[in-house]
């Protein structure tokens, strides 16, 4: 398993996942700076409120978006030249290729979360958001958002499995993340059901103006049940798959 997980680091683009998660970020940081000084004349100019807003556009598009486009860059060295067919024919079970994949794409989604927490801490010090900051909240929420976006993970890496388009994989994940727009303004009891949302129930702060109705112990129940069912539904999906070239 260590030699599957160091061949694939090794495969990983890493100047072009960096280059997205920095455009990423940038987008993420830029917008709630700009949006800031109408937000703070309105609600308290403090780190609750400040946090609500960039990790509401962190949860709700980017950190998705950048989680299927790492899925489909993570399958896309074997969708070229034969590539499954290569990797199949190694002593190693299907299995553990998928859970090797798996476990990169996890790895690499909580590298983004820790550049997140210094994106969102230094831009808010930036704009000069008031009070101290809650680094208890910033780093539980960091990891819930982690937690939160497990199920979508796991489907993301089957979709860009199955697809040999690269295109066809990516195409999904943005409909789906546009559609965030109408399911994270659902209570979590309805919206949960939709997996792309489920990061942002998980990591966004409540008591705060725009703070998503949760009830935290369903919510983390389905994030745990639906995180199983959709890992051990790709992984039995890509068993059972005839792989082209």
């Amino acid at each position: 398993m260590n030699k599957l997980l160091t061949a694939e680091f090794m495969k990983i683009q890493w100047r072009l996942i960096a280059v997205l998660i920095l455009i990423a970020l940038i987008a993420d940081v830029s917008l709630a700076s700009s949006n800031w000084g109408m937000l703070s004349a309105v609600y308290e100019p403090s780190w609750p409120n400040y946090l609500m807003y960039i990790i509401n556009l962190h949860t709700a598009f980017f950190f998705p978006l950048l989680s299927g486009t790492i899925a489909g860059l993570i399958c896309l060295y074997e969708h070229r030249s034969g590539g499954w067919k290569q990797l199949l024919a190694t002593p190693y079970s299907r299995s553990s290729i998928y859970s090797a994949k798996y476990a990169v794409l996890l790895c690499m989604l909580a590298i983004i979360q820790v550049l997140f927490i210094a994106a969102e801490i230094g831009s808010g010090m930036i704009a000069g958001v008031e009070g101290p900051v809650d680094w208890l909240f910033v780093v539980s929420s960091a990891v819930l958002g982690w937690f939160g976006i497990l199920p979508l993970a796991a489907i993301q890496l089957w979709f860009s499995s199955r697809f040999k388009n690269f295109g066809i994989a990516f195409s999904i994940n943005v409909v789906c993340v546009l559609l965030n727009i109408v399911f994270s303004g659902l209570p979590s009891t309805l919206g949960m059901w939709f997996p792309f949302v489920l990061p942002f129930y998980t990591m966004m702060p409540q008591g705060t103006p725009f703070s998503p109705r949760v009830q935290e112990w369903s919510l983390y129940a389905m994030v745990g049940i639906s995180f199983v069912f959709y890992f051990l539904l790709g992984k039995y999906m890509f068993r059972r798959k005839q792989l082209g070239a």
